[in-house]
């Protein structure tokens, strides 16, 4: 059966199939939920009756109250949120009625997705700041149509970055983050939100990178545009140095030293490929890649150095990620 699609205007009502397709500008996505690879239709650019049977995801600023308290139960299925940690909807409604950004990213009726951000100054700078995005787990690619949806609306205030935070040991979101959207960071916050309780967080301090993602650079545009190249971890170890050498023991690495004398135009800094586990089976073990990781971000950061990609592959069956860190990193440089 043919797709077809809808194309509108606005920019509070668009949609997107999952997996992180380019689908330029168009709105309504029909996409089978068991054959995601679905193309555009080149024959029709009407929505058809016919297409209804399948899913549609369409992502849009929230308006209603109803909206706004489905954000609120979307929180708790995604990160098993205590009422005390949820963003409630009376602070959700004036952020996104003052300058900020509230969306929702549904399956028809049902919000599988949301982000939250706000206007906020930095270094000087009028931006946005990206509060939280999440999304339900079988859903994880409609994350990516989200943060472009989020860099569209800060273009359209006429701004040049958008800011957050994360913990630099989840490796997905690492790579999600560096080698996706193109985010750098120099600036690590150690226990930035005190004690945490929900599950992903839960465990140790939350120290946390501070990104930034500066959307108008040719680094940004060239992944936006699937246009960037990715360099091969091999590639990336003829060039650079590694800052902390591990060992695998049993089913997890381990740091066995690390180097704080580099002084290479490029730094690489391996992380664990799965802290979660690590922290569910081994917690002194993920407590201690947090004390080294933390000693070698905050050294060299101080030191010039700032991290702009995340490497991450299977080597010998194992998967190894880690961070590329380089020297006379310019955030606002259009070259």
């Amino acid at each position: 059966m043919s797709l077809y699609l809808k194309k509108i205007s606005n920019f509070t009502l668009t949609a997107y199939a999952l997996l992180g397709e380019e689908l330029d500008d168009f709105d309504w996505i029909p996409y089978e939920q068991n054959n995601p690879e679905q193309t555009k239709s080149s024959s029709n650019r009407n929505f058809h009756k016919s297409a209804l049977k399948y899913k549609v995801m369409l992502i849009r600023k929230l308006e209603t109250p109803q909206d706004y308290e489905a954000c609120e139960n979307t929180m708790r299925e995604i990160w098993q949120f205590t009422e005390r940690d949820v963003i409630p909807s009376h602070l959700l409604k004036p952020i996104n009625d003052q300058g900020g950004l509230v969306l929702g990213a549904f399956e028809h009726d049902k919000m599988v997705g949301i982000l939250v951000g706000f206007l906020a100054y930095y270094k000087g700078i009028l931006h946005h700041h990206s509060h939280v995005t999440g999304v339900l787990n079988k859903y994880k690619g409609v994350g990516y149509k989200l943060k472009q949806k989020q860099r569209e609306f800060a273009l359209s205030q006429g701004l040049n970055l958008v800011t957050w935070t994360f913990d630099p040991l989840q490796s997905s979101n690492a790579y999600f983050n560096f080698a996706k959207l193109g985010v750098i960071s120099n600036t690590y916050y150690r226990n930035y939100y005190g004690k945490m309780r929900d599950e992903l967080n839960k465990g140790l301090a939350s120290d946390r990178f501070l990104v930034e993602w500066w959307i108008r650079t040719k680094n940004v545009n060239q992944r936006v545009n699937g246009i960037f190249e990715q360099p091969t971890l091999d590639e990336a170890l003829t060039h650079a140095e590694v800052a902390n050498k591990t060992r695998k023991t049993g089913n997890m690495r381990k740091n066995v030293s690390y180097d704080l004398h580099l002084e290479s135009e490029k730094i690489l800094v391996e992380i664990p490929s799965d802290i979660t586990t690590m922290k569910e089976k081994n917690m002194p073990l993920a407590q201690e890649w947090q004390d080294v990781t933390r000693t070698l971000f905050e050294h060299y950061f101080c030191t010039g150095y700032t991290a702009c990609n995340v490497l991450s592959e299977i080597k010998e069956a194992e998967r190894r990620t880690y961070y590329l860190l380089g020297r006379d990193i310019h955030e606002n440089s259009e070259d």
